[in-house]
Protein backbone atom coordinates (compact mmCIF):
# COMPACT_ATOMS: atom_id res chain seq x y z
CA UNK A 1 0.00 0.00 0.00
CA UNK A 2 1.24 3.46 -0.84
CA UNK A 3 0.81 6.53 1.23
CA UNK A 4 -2.25 8.72 0.68
CA UNK A 5 -2.86 12.14 2.14
CA UNK A 6 -5.30 12.61 4.96
CA UNK A 7 -7.81 10.68 7.00
CA UNK A 8 -11.56 10.86 6.38
CA UNK A 9 -13.95 12.90 8.54
CA UNK A 10 -16.90 10.56 9.08
CA UNK A 11 -17.33 10.27 12.86
CA UNK A 12 -20.51 11.79 14.28
CA UNK A 13 -21.45 12.72 17.85
CA UNK A 14 -22.62 9.23 18.86
CA UNK A 15 -19.51 7.56 17.46
CA UNK A 16 -17.34 9.99 19.43
CA UNK A 17 -19.41 9.41 22.58
CA UNK A 18 -19.08 5.63 22.21
CA UNK A 19 -15.30 5.77 21.69
CA UNK A 20 -14.99 7.92 24.85
CA UNK A 21 -17.22 5.71 27.01
CA UNK A 22 -15.69 2.49 25.70
CA UNK A 23 -12.17 3.72 26.45
CA UNK A 24 -13.06 4.17 30.14
CA UNK A 25 -15.60 1.46 31.02
CA UNK A 26 -13.13 -1.35 30.53
CA UNK A 27 -11.77 -4.00 32.84
CA UNK A 28 -11.47 -1.34 35.57
CA UNK A 29 -15.16 -1.40 36.40
CA UNK A 30 -15.09 -5.16 37.06
CA UNK A 31 -11.62 -5.50 38.61
CA UNK A 32 -10.82 -2.19 40.29
CA UNK A 33 -14.16 -1.17 41.80
CA UNK A 34 -14.05 -4.08 44.25
CA UNK A 35 -10.35 -3.58 44.93
CA UNK A 36 -10.85 0.13 45.57
CA UNK A 37 -13.63 -0.61 48.05
CA UNK A 38 -11.51 -3.21 49.86
CA UNK A 39 -8.67 -0.67 50.17
CA UNK A 40 -10.73 2.33 51.27
CA UNK A 41 -14.10 1.00 52.42
CA UNK A 42 -17.44 2.52 51.33
CA UNK A 43 -15.77 5.94 50.96
CA UNK A 44 -14.43 4.52 47.67
CA UNK A 45 -17.80 5.41 46.14
CA UNK A 46 -17.15 9.09 46.82
CA UNK A 47 -13.45 8.90 45.90
CA UNK A 48 -14.19 7.27 42.53
CA UNK A 49 -16.81 9.93 41.83
CA UNK A 50 -14.34 12.63 42.91
CA UNK A 51 -11.64 11.18 40.64
CA UNK A 52 -14.10 11.12 37.73
CA UNK A 53 -15.10 14.75 38.29
CA UNK A 54 -11.44 15.76 38.41
CA UNK A 55 -10.90 14.00 35.09
CA UNK A 56 -13.96 15.73 33.62
CA UNK A 57 -12.52 19.15 34.51
CA UNK A 58 -9.18 18.28 32.90
CA UNK A 59 -10.81 16.93 29.75
CA UNK A 60 -13.07 19.94 29.27
CA UNK A 61 -10.09 22.26 29.77
CA UNK A 62 -8.37 20.58 26.81
CA UNK A 63 -11.39 20.63 24.52
CA UNK A 64 -10.61 24.07 23.08
CA UNK A 65 -7.38 22.69 21.65
CA UNK A 66 -9.33 19.97 19.84
CA UNK A 67 -11.91 22.41 18.45
CA UNK A 68 -9.30 24.95 17.35
CA UNK A 69 -6.78 22.42 15.99
CA UNK A 70 -8.70 19.31 14.86
CA UNK A 71 -5.87 17.06 13.75
CA UNK A 72 -4.90 13.40 14.15
CA UNK A 73 -1.51 14.45 15.51
CA UNK A 74 -3.35 16.39 18.20
CA UNK A 75 -1.15 16.02 21.29
CA UNK A 76 2.11 16.65 19.47
CA UNK A 77 0.72 19.52 17.38
CA UNK A 78 -0.84 21.28 20.37
CA UNK A 79 2.32 21.00 22.46
CA UNK A 80 4.57 21.98 19.57
CA UNK A 81 2.62 25.10 18.59
CA UNK A 82 2.34 26.48 22.14
CA UNK A 83 5.47 25.23 23.89
CA UNK A 84 7.92 23.84 21.34
CA UNK A 85 8.67 20.55 19.63
CA UNK A 86 10.22 18.86 22.66
CA UNK A 87 7.14 19.35 24.82
CA UNK A 88 4.83 18.18 22.06
CA UNK A 89 6.97 15.11 21.42
CA UNK A 90 7.03 14.10 25.10
CA UNK A 91 3.26 14.67 25.43
CA UNK A 92 2.48 12.46 22.42
CA UNK A 93 4.96 9.68 23.19
CA UNK A 94 3.89 9.59 26.86
CA UNK A 95 0.29 8.96 25.87
CA UNK A 96 1.28 6.42 23.24
CA UNK A 97 3.22 4.57 25.96
CA UNK A 98 0.13 4.61 28.18
CA UNK A 99 -1.94 3.21 25.31
CA UNK A 100 0.24 0.21 24.56
CA UNK A 101 0.78 -0.58 28.27
CA UNK A 102 -2.98 -0.57 28.86
CA UNK A 103 -3.46 -2.49 25.61
CA UNK A 104 -1.49 -5.33 27.17
CA UNK A 105 -3.30 -5.22 30.51
CA UNK A 106 -6.77 -5.17 28.93
CA UNK A 107 -5.75 -8.01 26.58
CA UNK A 108 -4.87 -10.10 29.63
CA UNK A 109 -8.23 -9.23 31.20
CA UNK A 110 -10.29 -10.19 28.15
CA UNK A 111 -8.35 -13.45 27.88
CA UNK A 112 -9.16 -14.41 31.48
CA UNK A 113 -12.81 -13.43 31.03
CA UNK A 114 -13.10 -15.51 27.85
CA UNK A 115 -11.92 -18.61 29.72
CA UNK A 116 -15.33 -18.65 31.40
CA UNK A 117 -16.91 -19.57 28.06
CA UNK A 118 -14.30 -22.02 26.82
CA UNK A 119 -10.79 -22.99 27.95
CA UNK A 120 -8.46 -23.94 25.12
CA UNK A 121 -5.88 -25.82 27.21
CA UNK A 122 -5.52 -27.41 30.64
CA UNK A 123 -3.62 -24.30 31.73
CA UNK A 124 -5.93 -21.30 32.25
CA UNK A 125 -2.99 -18.94 31.69
CA UNK A 126 -2.09 -20.41 28.31
CA UNK A 127 -5.76 -20.40 27.33
CA UNK A 128 -6.06 -16.74 28.40
CA UNK A 129 -3.12 -15.82 26.15
CA UNK A 130 -4.74 -17.61 23.21
CA UNK A 131 -8.02 -15.77 23.79
CA UNK A 132 -6.19 -12.45 24.22
CA UNK A 133 -4.42 -12.89 20.88
CA UNK A 134 -7.69 -13.82 19.18
CA UNK A 135 -9.63 -10.80 20.46
CA UNK A 136 -6.77 -8.38 19.94
CA UNK A 137 -6.61 -9.60 16.34
CA UNK A 138 -10.37 -9.09 15.91
CA UNK A 139 -10.11 -5.53 17.29
CA UNK A 140 -7.25 -4.71 14.92
CA UNK A 141 -9.27 -6.14 12.03
CA UNK A 142 -12.25 -3.92 12.86
CA UNK A 143 -10.10 -0.79 13.08
CA UNK A 144 -8.33 -1.65 9.81
CA UNK A 145 -11.79 -1.93 8.18
CA UNK A 146 -12.36 1.80 8.57
CA UNK A 147 -13.33 4.49 11.02
CA UNK A 148 -17.09 4.22 10.34
CA UNK A 149 -17.14 0.48 11.05
CA UNK A 150 -15.07 1.11 14.18
CA UNK A 151 -17.47 3.80 15.38
CA UNK A 152 -20.57 1.70 14.71
CA UNK A 153 -19.16 -1.40 16.43
CA UNK A 154 -18.14 0.65 19.44
CA UNK A 155 -21.56 2.33 19.63
CA UNK A 156 -23.45 -0.98 19.55
CA UNK A 157 -21.27 -2.63 22.20
CA UNK A 158 -21.21 0.39 24.52
CA UNK A 159 -25.00 0.63 24.30
CA UNK A 160 -25.35 -3.02 25.40
CA UNK A 161 -22.79 -2.61 28.18
CA UNK A 162 -24.37 0.52 29.67
CA UNK A 163 -27.80 -1.11 29.52
CA UNK A 164 -26.59 -4.17 31.45
CA UNK A 165 -24.94 -2.06 34.17
CA UNK A 166 -27.97 0.22 34.60
CA UNK A 167 -30.29 -2.81 34.78
CA UNK A 168 -27.94 -4.34 37.39
CA UNK A 169 -28.14 -1.16 39.49
CA UNK A 170 -31.94 -0.86 39.23
CA UNK A 171 -32.40 -4.57 39.98
CA UNK A 172 -30.10 -4.33 42.99
CA UNK A 173 -32.08 -1.47 44.52
CA UNK A 174 -35.43 -3.12 43.71
CA UNK A 175 -34.33 -6.49 45.15
CA UNK A 176 -34.40 -5.22 48.73
CA UNK A 177 -31.16 -7.14 49.43
CA UNK A 178 -28.94 -4.09 49.88
CA UNK A 179 -27.78 -3.69 53.49
CA UNK A 180 -27.37 -0.24 55.04
CA UNK A 181 -24.90 -1.79 57.50
CA UNK A 182 -22.49 -2.44 54.61
CA UNK A 183 -21.83 1.32 54.41
CA UNK A 184 -20.82 1.63 58.08
CA UNK A 185 -18.15 2.68 58.96
CA UNK A 186 -17.97 4.79 55.83
CA UNK A 187 -14.20 5.46 56.01
CA UNK A 188 -12.77 2.54 58.04
CA UNK A 189 -9.15 3.03 56.93
CA UNK A 190 -9.00 6.82 57.28
CA UNK A 191 -7.47 9.17 54.74
CA UNK A 192 -4.78 6.66 53.79
CA UNK A 193 -7.44 4.25 52.56
CA UNK A 194 -9.43 7.05 50.94
CA UNK A 195 -6.43 8.21 48.89
CA UNK A 196 -5.61 4.61 47.96
CA UNK A 197 -9.16 4.39 46.56
CA UNK A 198 -8.60 7.70 44.75
CA UNK A 199 -5.54 6.17 43.09
CA UNK A 200 -7.60 3.17 41.97
CA UNK A 201 -10.23 5.56 40.63
CA UNK A 202 -7.56 7.50 38.74
CA UNK A 203 -6.38 4.28 37.08
CA UNK A 204 -9.95 3.33 36.17
CA UNK A 205 -10.64 6.71 34.53
CA UNK A 206 -7.43 7.11 32.50
CA UNK A 207 -9.04 6.62 29.09
CA UNK A 208 -11.17 9.69 28.17
CA UNK A 209 -8.37 11.66 26.51
CA UNK A 210 -8.57 8.99 23.80
CA UNK A 211 -11.65 10.79 22.55
CA UNK A 212 -9.64 13.90 21.59
CA UNK A 213 -7.59 11.85 19.11
CA UNK A 214 -10.73 11.55 16.96
CA UNK A 215 -10.22 15.22 16.00
CA UNK A 216 -8.79 14.34 12.58
CA UNK A 217 -11.77 12.13 11.68
CA UNK A 218 -14.84 13.80 13.20
CA UNK A 219 -17.38 15.53 10.93
CA UNK A 220 -17.68 18.60 13.18
CA UNK A 221 -15.02 19.72 15.65
CA UNK A 222 -17.78 21.07 17.92
CA UNK A 223 -18.98 17.49 18.47
CA UNK A 224 -15.77 16.82 20.41
CA UNK A 225 -16.52 18.81 23.59
CA UNK A 226 -20.14 17.63 23.50
CA UNK A 227 -19.12 14.01 23.06
CA UNK A 228 -16.46 14.34 25.75
CA UNK A 229 -18.85 15.87 28.30
CA UNK A 230 -21.60 13.31 27.78
CA UNK A 231 -19.14 10.41 27.66
CA UNK A 232 -17.74 11.54 31.02
CA UNK A 233 -21.23 11.94 32.49
CA UNK A 234 -22.16 8.47 31.25
CA UNK A 235 -19.28 6.60 32.82
CA UNK A 236 -19.51 8.67 36.04
CA UNK A 237 -23.14 7.65 36.47
CA UNK A 238 -22.47 4.01 35.52
CA UNK A 239 -19.52 3.70 37.94
CA UNK A 240 -21.37 5.46 40.78
CA UNK A 241 -24.51 3.33 40.49
CA UNK A 242 -22.63 0.07 40.01
CA UNK A 243 -20.28 0.64 42.94
CA UNK A 244 -23.05 1.76 45.30
CA UNK A 245 -25.17 -1.31 44.56
CA UNK A 246 -22.15 -3.63 44.71
CA UNK A 247 -21.16 -2.48 48.22
CA UNK A 248 -24.79 -2.56 49.30
CA UNK A 249 -24.98 -6.23 48.31
CA UNK A 250 -21.47 -7.35 49.33
CA UNK A 251 -19.56 -6.12 52.40
CA UNK A 252 -16.42 -4.24 51.43
CA UNK A 253 -14.19 -6.59 53.47
CA UNK A 254 -15.16 -9.45 51.16
CA UNK A 255 -14.56 -7.66 47.87
CA UNK A 256 -10.77 -7.82 47.87
CA UNK A 257 -10.69 -11.63 47.93
CA UNK A 258 -13.43 -12.20 45.34
CA UNK A 259 -12.43 -13.11 41.81
CA UNK A 260 -15.71 -11.82 40.32
CA UNK A 261 -17.51 -9.53 42.81
CA UNK A 262 -20.08 -8.31 40.29
CA UNK A 263 -21.01 -11.86 39.32
CA UNK A 264 -21.46 -12.79 42.98
CA UNK A 265 -23.59 -9.69 43.62
CA UNK A 266 -25.68 -10.23 40.49
CA UNK A 267 -26.32 -13.86 41.48
CA UNK A 268 -28.13 -12.60 44.57
CA UNK A 269 -30.47 -10.66 42.28
CA UNK A 270 -30.85 -12.77 39.13
CA UNK A 271 -29.92 -16.24 40.33
CA UNK A 272 -28.33 -18.71 37.91
CA UNK A 273 -28.44 -16.36 34.90
CA UNK A 274 -26.11 -13.85 36.58
CA UNK A 275 -22.71 -15.36 35.61
CA UNK A 276 -23.54 -15.38 31.90
CA UNK A 277 -24.89 -11.82 31.93
CA UNK A 278 -22.07 -10.27 33.99
CA UNK A 279 -19.29 -12.12 32.19
CA UNK A 280 -20.76 -10.88 28.92
CA UNK A 281 -20.75 -7.33 30.28
CA UNK A 282 -17.14 -7.73 31.45
CA UNK A 283 -16.13 -9.08 28.05
CA UNK A 284 -17.79 -6.18 26.22
CA UNK A 285 -16.10 -3.70 28.58
CA UNK A 286 -12.67 -5.14 27.89
CA UNK A 287 -13.30 -5.37 24.13
CA UNK A 288 -14.43 -1.73 23.79
CA UNK A 289 -11.45 -0.63 25.86
CA UNK A 290 -9.14 -2.50 23.47
CA UNK A 291 -10.73 -0.62 20.57
CA UNK A 292 -10.01 2.70 22.29
CA UNK A 293 -6.38 1.87 23.03
CA UNK A 294 -5.54 0.68 19.49
CA UNK A 295 -7.43 3.57 17.89
CA UNK A 296 -5.84 6.28 20.04
CA UNK A 297 -2.28 4.96 19.87
CA UNK A 298 -2.38 4.47 16.12
CA UNK A 299 -3.63 8.02 15.49
CA UNK A 300 -0.93 9.56 17.66
CA UNK A 301 1.75 7.48 15.92
CA UNK A 302 0.35 8.61 12.57
CA UNK A 303 0.33 12.26 13.64
CA UNK A 304 3.95 12.16 14.78
CA UNK A 305 5.02 10.49 11.54
CA UNK A 306 3.19 13.15 9.52
CA UNK A 307 5.70 15.67 10.88
CA UNK A 308 8.66 13.27 10.48
CA UNK A 309 8.97 12.58 14.22
CA UNK A 310 8.75 8.85 13.44
CA UNK A 311 9.81 6.86 10.34
CA UNK A 312 7.57 7.46 7.33
CA UNK A 313 5.78 4.05 7.34
CA UNK A 314 3.83 5.14 10.43
CA UNK A 315 2.11 7.74 8.23
CA UNK A 316 1.05 5.30 5.50
CA UNK A 317 -2.68 5.40 4.76
CA UNK A 318 -4.71 2.55 3.27
CA UNK A 319 -6.03 3.39 -0.21
CA UNK A 320 -9.37 1.71 0.45
CA UNK A 321 -10.24 2.29 4.12
CA UNK A 322 -8.20 5.48 4.65
CA UNK A 323 -6.79 4.42 8.01
CA UNK A 324 -3.13 4.50 9.17
CA UNK A 325 -2.66 0.77 8.68
CA UNK A 326 1.02 0.58 9.59
CA UNK A 327 0.49 2.44 12.87
CA UNK A 328 -2.45 0.15 13.69
CA UNK A 329 -0.28 -2.92 13.11
CA UNK A 330 2.48 -1.34 15.21
CA UNK A 331 0.05 -1.02 18.14
CA UNK A 332 -0.91 -4.66 17.55
CA UNK A 333 2.73 -5.75 17.81
CA UNK A 334 3.38 -3.64 20.91
CA UNK A 335 0.24 -5.00 22.56
CA UNK A 336 1.45 -8.57 22.02
CA UNK A 337 4.82 -7.73 23.60
CA UNK A 338 3.19 -6.27 26.72
CA UNK A 339 0.74 -9.18 26.84
CA UNK A 340 3.66 -11.65 26.94
CA UNK A 341 5.47 -9.65 29.63
CA UNK A 342 2.32 -9.60 31.75
CA UNK A 343 2.09 -13.39 31.65
CA UNK A 344 5.69 -14.11 32.71
CA UNK A 345 5.55 -14.90 36.42
CA UNK A 346 9.01 -13.52 37.28
CA UNK A 347 8.04 -10.19 35.72
CA UNK A 348 4.74 -9.85 37.61
CA UNK A 349 5.94 -7.09 39.94
CA UNK A 350 7.56 -5.25 37.05
CA UNK A 351 4.31 -5.45 35.11
CA UNK A 352 2.34 -3.89 37.99
CA UNK A 353 4.87 -1.04 38.11
CA UNK A 354 4.59 -0.72 34.33
CA UNK A 355 0.82 -0.21 34.61
CA UNK A 356 1.26 2.50 37.26
CA UNK A 357 3.90 4.14 35.07
CA UNK A 358 1.39 4.11 32.23
CA UNK A 359 -1.05 6.13 34.33
CA UNK A 360 1.63 8.64 35.26
CA UNK A 361 2.82 8.91 31.65
CA UNK A 362 -0.74 9.91 30.78
CA UNK A 363 -0.62 12.56 33.50
CA UNK A 364 2.61 14.02 32.08
CA UNK A 365 0.81 14.40 28.75
CA UNK A 366 -2.14 16.13 30.41
CA UNK A 367 0.01 18.62 32.32
CA UNK A 368 1.87 19.63 29.15
CA UNK A 369 -1.40 20.06 27.26
CA UNK A 370 -2.97 22.08 30.08
CA UNK A 371 -0.12 24.59 29.80
CA UNK A 372 -0.72 24.63 26.03
CA UNK A 373 -4.44 25.28 26.64
CA UNK A 374 -3.62 28.33 28.77
CA UNK A 375 -1.29 29.77 26.14
CA UNK A 376 -3.55 29.11 23.15
CA UNK A 377 -5.79 32.12 23.75
CA UNK A 378 -2.91 34.57 24.03
CA UNK A 379 -0.54 33.16 21.40
CA UNK A 380 -3.17 32.75 18.67
CA UNK A 381 -5.81 35.27 19.72
CA UNK A 382 -7.49 35.64 16.29
CA UNK A 383 -7.59 31.91 15.74
CA UNK A 384 -9.03 31.38 19.22
CA UNK A 385 -11.69 34.06 18.71
CA UNK A 386 -12.78 32.48 15.43
CA UNK A 387 -13.50 29.09 17.00
CA UNK A 388 -17.09 27.82 16.93
CA UNK A 389 -16.94 26.77 20.59
CA UNK A 390 -15.26 28.20 23.70
CA UNK A 391 -14.87 26.67 27.14
CA UNK A 392 -17.46 28.16 29.54
CA UNK A 393 -15.85 29.53 32.70
CA UNK A 394 -12.39 29.20 31.16
CA UNK A 395 -10.63 31.41 33.71
CA UNK A 396 -11.85 29.14 36.52
CA UNK A 397 -11.88 25.71 34.89
CA UNK A 398 -8.32 25.67 33.53
CA UNK A 399 -6.67 26.54 36.90
CA UNK A 400 -9.03 24.03 38.51
CA UNK A 401 -7.80 21.45 36.00
CA UNK A 402 -4.24 21.93 37.29
CA UNK A 403 -5.41 21.41 40.86
CA UNK A 404 -7.32 18.32 39.72
CA UNK A 405 -4.20 16.91 38.08
CA UNK A 406 -2.28 17.45 41.31
CA UNK A 407 -4.87 15.48 43.30
CA UNK A 408 -4.83 12.67 40.75
CA UNK A 409 -1.04 12.45 40.75
CA UNK A 410 -1.04 12.41 44.54
CA UNK A 411 -3.50 9.54 44.48
CA UNK A 412 -1.37 7.57 42.01
CA UNK A 413 1.89 8.16 43.88
CA UNK A 414 0.20 7.33 47.19
CA UNK A 415 -0.83 3.96 45.78
CA UNK A 416 2.74 3.24 44.57
CA UNK A 417 5.53 5.63 45.71
CA UNK A 418 8.22 3.72 43.78
CA UNK A 419 6.51 4.58 40.52
CA UNK A 420 7.96 8.11 40.87
CA UNK A 421 11.37 6.66 40.04
CA UNK A 422 10.08 4.75 37.03
CA UNK A 423 8.23 7.70 35.57
CA UNK A 424 11.32 9.91 36.00
CA UNK A 425 13.38 7.36 34.07
CA UNK A 426 10.68 7.13 31.39
CA UNK A 427 10.53 10.93 30.98
CA UNK A 428 14.32 11.00 30.63
CA UNK A 429 14.20 8.38 27.88
CA UNK A 430 11.54 10.36 25.98
CA UNK A 431 13.68 13.50 26.16
CA UNK A 432 16.70 11.56 24.90
CA UNK A 433 14.60 10.17 22.02
CA UNK A 434 13.57 13.70 21.06
CA UNK A 435 17.07 15.15 21.06
CA UNK A 436 18.71 11.99 19.67
CA UNK A 437 16.29 11.25 16.85
CA UNK A 438 13.25 13.46 16.37
CA UNK A 439 14.53 17.03 16.79
CA UNK A 440 16.60 17.12 13.62
CA UNK A 441 13.93 15.37 11.56
CA UNK A 442 10.67 17.03 12.66
CA UNK A 443 9.11 19.12 9.90
CA UNK A 444 6.14 21.15 11.21
CA UNK A 445 3.08 21.13 8.93
CA UNK A 446 -0.15 23.08 8.83
CA UNK A 447 -2.52 21.61 11.41
CA UNK A 448 -5.73 21.98 9.36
Amino acid sequence: MAKEVGLVRKLGFWHIWAIGVGAVIGDGIFLLIGLGASEGGPVAIVMYLFAGLLFLVVMMALSELAVGMPTAGSFYVWGRRMLGGGYGYVAATAYIAMNFIFLGSVSIAIGLISNWYFQWTASPYVSAIIWALIWLSVVVGIILAGVVITGRAQLALVGILCSIMVIFAISGVASGRMEAANFIPFMPYGMVGAFAALGMGAYAYMGPLTLLTTAGECKKATDLPKGLFWACMTFLIVYFLAQTVLIGLVHYTELGVMESPFTYAATQIWGGAAPAVMNTAAWIAAFTCLVGEVYCGSRLLYGLAEEKGLPSPFAWISRTTRVPWFSILAMYALGIVILVIGNIAVLEDFYVELCMMGCEAGMICWLILLVAAIKYKTMFAKEWQAMAWHLPGRSVLIPLAFVSSGFLLWGLFSADPMSIVYIAVFAGLMILAYFGYARKRLTPKEYL
